[in-house]
């Protein structure tokens, strides 16, 4: 009997996932009869040593008693926990209160919690359809995400789930029963590395414009002015590119010396308050600095959303000066919708998006550190399009967490590293050393000098997919 789409669906994101961040041996015992998924009913009765994974338990609209398991090294954070099968014969691993695990006496599987639905949902950005709340530039941001309310944004499910899989896996065949630690069956975590070209003068209208407000503004409160401003409009008036363009080379010199590579987004078409304060005048430039076989792709124009003619001309005019096709993306303002943008996009040649994620939190916008393929639901099909959800934006940690920051950053890698998974950071070149922003100076070496610390692959969002791609095709 054929499986359901969406059952097919998520079973080849997890196997995916495996080949990307697991042991060769894992995927294989995942890709074998070992893993099956079935209604409940089915997985409760049947009499194997396998992993049953029910898919049709309901999921609730709030993530329900979110609870913490010991694990491999670290904690993962579970939540819509499912009852112990009422059949005689089940025990819970490690214990009722929180389980990781249902075990029959005959040696099936199943786990603990509702790892269908909630893989499910959070891929399908199940939570977003279900509100109908959204911001001044019609986003889905992390304020209005019942996850947030319940503390979970910052947990990669996926990459639990898929642990919890891969270590289940290995116990059943090696001994009959999961084993709670993957050992060296997990790879290196990855570091996937990006820039947002939004500022590359900053001599533009709108960010002096800003400077100038910021001059005045404490007149209002009664306060002294903020004079500090005028020597920043004086600075990038004589030298724009200062602390802006020049930073690019910097960033890039940094990355070489931990062997990192990564991806610039570059914003063209048409200029204003949300558009290419810059326009196409530095990109020509900028494409011959960055390395050559790093990342370029395209950082979609706020005009140009979900509007064929826009989107078109911006992309003809960028692609007229790189030397390569361009297939991969980011949404300026991170401003897509789930439903149409993907398939809009797919229209032009993208294939690798990164628009997905939250601009005033950081945290796993799809309950993963990694990539996945995007699920027509109104279809019921998987559509030629990889999302790589963008997890930590400077500003934004910066903003969050203040000076515990690279504290948080390092706790998030470490929790990759026993589980497995990929960390996305976006930063802006005119934050990584700017005087301006006194906050964000350091912030960046520091993440790259944490990230060596726990030997991190550098990974593009592109290489990723690649690295996927050659292992079906090998």
């Amino acid at each position: 009997m054929s499986l359901p789409p969406e059952v097919q669906y998520l079973h080849s994101q997890i196997l995916n996932h495996l080949k990307l961040f697991f042991a060769p041996k894992v995927t294989h015992l995942f890709d074998s009869h070992l893993v099956r998924f079935l209604p409940y009913n089915d997985a409760i009765t049947i009499k194997e040593k396998i992993i049953a994974i029910p898919y049709d338990i309901p999921i609730s609209s709030v993530p329900v008693e979110p609870y913490k398991v010991d694990f491999s090294g670290t904690k993962l954070t579970l939540w819509n926990r499912i009852d112990r099968p009422h059949n005689l014969g089940w025990t819970a691993i490690p214990n009722e209160l929180t389980p990781l695990w249902y075990r029959h006496k005959e040696g099936t599987l199943i786990p603990g919690w509702n790892l269908f639905g909630n893989l499910y949902k959070l891929l399908t950005f199940g939570e977003e359809a279900e509100s109908i709340q959204r911001d001044s530039h019609g986003r889905f941001v992390a304020a209005y995400s019942q996850r947030k309310e319940c503390g979970l944004l910052e947990v990669p499910a996926f990459n639990e789930a898929t642990a919890v899989l891969a270590a289940g896996c290995l116990g059943l065949q090696e001994k009959g029963e999961p084993f709670l630690n993957l050992k060296d069956a997990v790879k290196a975590p990855v570091i996937s590395l990006s820039h947002d070209c939004d500022v590359l003068y900053g001599n533009d209208f709108w960010t002096q414009a800003v400077r100038a407000f910021r001059v005045i503004e404490p007149l209002r409160r009664l306060r002294f002015p903020k004079l500090s401003n005028i020597r920043w409009i004086a600075k990038n008036a004589v030298i724009p590119r200062r602390f802006y363009f020049d930073n690019v080379t910097g960033m890039i010199d940094l990355e070489r010396s931990f062997g990192f590579t990564s991806t610039f987004y570059l914003l063209n078409g048409t200029a204003g308050r949300f558009g290419a304060r810059n326009g196409l005048k530095p990109i020509p430039e900028l494409c011959k600095v960055i390395p050559l076989h790093w990342g370029k792709g395209i950082h979609y124009n706020y005009d140009t959303f979900l509007n064929s003619d826009l989107f078109a001309s911006q992309y003809a005019e960028l692609q007229s000066v790189i030397n390569i096709r361009i297939i991969s993306g980011r949404a300026h303002y991170l401003r897509f919708d789930p439903d149409k943008s993907f398939s809009f996009l797919s229209q032009f040649g993208i294939r690798v998006d990164e628009s997905s994620g939250f601009s005033d939190f950081i945290g796993y916008r799809n309950g993963i550190a990694g990539c996945f393929q995007v699920f027509d639901r109104s279809a019921s099909k998987t559509i030629e399009m990889w999302e790589v959800p963008m997890t930590i934006m400077d500003s934004t940690i910066v903003r969050q967490y203040g000076r515990d920051a690279l504290k948080v950053y390092s706790a998030m890698m470490h929790h990759l590293s026993r589980i497995g998974g990929a960390m996305t950071v976006l930063f802006h070149p005119g934050a990584f050393y700017n005087p301006e922003f006194p906050e964000m100076i350091g912030i960046y070496h520091n993440i790259l000098m944490e990230s060596r610390r726990l030997r991190a692959r550098s990974l593009t969002a592109a290489e990723m997919i690649n690295q996927i791609k050659d292992s079906v095709s090998a």
